[in-house]
């Protein structure tokens, strides 16, 4: 079985300071040796470990759907 390389300190921090703000198209640029999978998994732990609270900004939301191309008024 292959290991994927484990999040690093830096890189955790920066998760947990931008999750609220970021989508996760913008959160695989931030991070691209990161897979969509792998950053999701890592937000679920996260979340689990009371690291992050739940919940996005507006703005945030507005912009994820807007990257699915579906426009929310």
């Amino acid at each position: 079985m292959i290991r994927s390389k484990d999040w690093g300190y830096s890189e955790e921090k920066a998760l947990i300071n931008n999750y609220n703000n970021l989508t996760i198209k913008e959160l695989e640029q931030m991070f691209p040796n990161r897979s969509r999978e792998s950053i999701n998994n890592k937000i679920k732990r996260l979340k689990r470990e009371g690291k992050i609270a739940e919940g996005k900004d507006e703005n945030t939301i507005k912009r994820s759907y807007e990257q699915r191309e579906r426009i929310v008024e």
